[in-house]
């Protein structure tokens, strides 16, 4: 029997299930209300408060053995990630504020962040500038400052604002009451400090692994199939919801669940036409499931396994606002034993499983074998006043935009040369590296190979590619070639095998040539100028790949 292909589902269905884990539960226990408790947490709008994020790739044993010093260097800054916020104040208005620190493995990122809904300004460690971004500018280029185009816009994000908040409301409604509690579920009462203040309230774990989680989401669905009067209800709300934004949704294509979006004669039909469609679709997931389990529970097993598991860590107050939680996930597939079984149960299928499921690559060539995730929160003064901390733009701010618009070594002037970023950015990521290819052995190939040997390459092309400027000089036919990375200036001639580079003369294998409109020069000596290295690489048939690279 050939293998049910479920591996990329069950990925994307496990983060799913983490995701509303993290919220789960609809069954009063121990006194809390967890429907209210959720709608609240979706429905908070203002607090402050500190967050840690962490996410680290479980790295086999042996998995720095068989990879180069560089991508060795790369995995280490990248698998240990922990971010932490403080000092976190939001308010109502959209407005946040907040310090933080980003570690990536032994390295520290200091930054600070002020935003409203017209600026934000990042201040970094070793930024010689804050960087900022208009998001005014960003969301409506062509907006204009008239008072009743302002007027119009402020109402419009208004109606939009009101919008979301009642489709959180319906459609998160909806999946809540639906969501069966998790194994392990415990409530008892306690306290807890929170921004300095002590906090009464209830104590709320809960703890699952992969099997639990798969069987959990099994009921969820289950439960989804079932409640058709809340599906038709949420359905309701979420026409009325889509209707009033009709203007809106008509300028993005007019479509929706409901397909275009209907009169309000209409609403009857459509709501029972989506929520057949929903249910169906439910239906067969949950089929899909049932028939995963019987034909390749294996294969299920690899990421549902008892390895794999999500805890949550809650205190709620007496107003059923989440104080303080820990959300714990780790995701480790077994892949080995289901690789043993899979080849004894279906051997004649092996090969062509291992290509669909990538099982090779993940198995023998992948150094990572799992990945771990924790998130820290305590958020005091809930749906209070708070007043972040304003963004001021100053004079020597560099836009966002532009800065990653830069070329990479532009980019890192913009940092202190002995500061964590700069390093980062030159040694691990290197951001300065630049590279142009061309091809040979074909008919419009735009490198050309002289009877002696001499590779030829357009000049201007490449120039530009790795960010030089090409500017006629006064003298006939002869041009300049200005390299910012390296701050150098080469002077060529047409005609002439002779090269002035940084005022020093040289000669070159070939004259600086013009064919058929476009000037050419030996690619050797040019890579040689600009601080590059050349080389080749044989392809298929007669055609060939010339790379020229370099790192300023």
């Amino acid at each position: 029997m050939k293998k049910w292909k479920w591996s990329k589902k069950a990925v994307c269905l496990l983060l799913l299930s983490v995701m509303l884990i993290v919220v789960a539960g609809c069954q009063a226990v121990g006194g809390i209300d967890f429907n209210q408790m959720l709608k609240q947490a979706v429905k908070v709008t203002s607090f402050e408060g500190n967050e840690t994020m962490e996410f680290k790739l479980l790295l086999k044993e042996d998995a720095l053995e068989d990879i180069s010093a560089e991508e060795a260097e790369l995995l280490d800054l990248i698998s240990n990630i922990k971010l932490q916020l403080s000092s976190m104040k939001v308010s109502s208005e959209g407005q946040m504020s907040m310090n933080g620190q980003l570690d990536l493995g032994a390295k520290s990122i200091g930054f600070s962040l002020k935003m409203n809904d017209e600026l934000a300004i990042v201040e970094l460690d070793g930024a010689k500038s804050p960087f900022i971004l208009h998001l005014k500018e960003l969301a409506d280029p062509a907006d204009t400052d008239s008072e009743e185009n302002t007027a119009d816009q402020a109402a419009a994000e208004q109606s939009l604002v009101e919008a979301g908040h009642q489709l959180m409301d319906t459609v998160g409604g909806y999946v809540i009451n639906n969501l069966p509690n998790p194994t392990g579920l415990s409530v008892k009462a306690g306290q807890v400090t929170v921004g300095g203040e002590t906090v009464n309230g209830m104590h709320i774990q809960a703890e699952m692994n992969g099997k639990q989680i798969w069987s959990w989401f099994k009921s969820f669905i289950d439960a989804l199939i079932t409640d058709k009067e809340g599906l038709k209800s949420m359905l309701s709300g979420l026409f009325d919801i889509i209707q009033s934004q009709s203007d809106l949704a008509s300028s993005a294509g007019g479509e929706s669940i409901f397909g275009s979006i209907p009169e309000e004669d209409q609403k009857a039909d459509a709501i029972n036409e989506a929520a057949d469609s929903l249910t169906e679709m439910l239906t067969q997931l949950k089929t899909e499931m049932t028939k995963a389990e019987k034909e390749d529970q294996a294969t299920i097993d690899q990421i549902f396994n008892e390895q794999t598991y999500v805890k949550a860590d809650m205190f709620v107050d007496g107003k059923l606002d989440i104080r303080k939680s820990t959300v714990e996930a780790m995701i480790k597939p077994q892949f080995a034993a289901a690789e043993a079984s899979s080849k004894e149960e279906n051997a004649e299928d092996w090969e062509s499983d291992v290509e669909d499921f990538g099982y090779a690559d993940v198995i023998e060539q992948s150094p990572i074998e799992g990945i771990w995730m924790k998130m820290t929160t305590e958020m005091s003064n809930v749906n209070g006043t708070v007043t972040p901390e304003a963004p001021v733009e100053t004079k020597n701010a560099i836009d966002a935009e532009a800065l990653f618009n830069m070329e990479g070594y532009q980019m890192l002037r913009q940092f202190d040369s002995d500061s964590v970023v700069y390093g980062i950015l030159c040694n691990q990521a290197h951001i300065t590296r630049q590279s142009v290819t061309y091809y040979s052995g074909e008919r419009q190939s735009e490198i050309i190979h002289t009877p002696s040997g001499v590779t030829l390459i357009p000049l201007r092309q490449t120039a530009e590619s790795f960010g030089a400027i090409l500017t006629k000089l006064p003298q006939p036919g002869t041009i300049s070639v200005y390299d910012d990375a390296t701050s150098s200036t080469i002077i060529l001639k047409m005609n002439s095998n002779a090269a002035v580079v940084d005022g020093k003369t040289v000669k070159w294998a070939f004259p600086t040539t013009v064919i058929r409109g476009v000037t050419y020069v030996p690619v050797r000596d040019f890579a040689k100028a600009i601080g590059g290295n050349v080389s080749w690489e044989k392809l298929y048939g007669n055609s060939s790949m010339l790379s020229i690279t370099r790192e300023p």
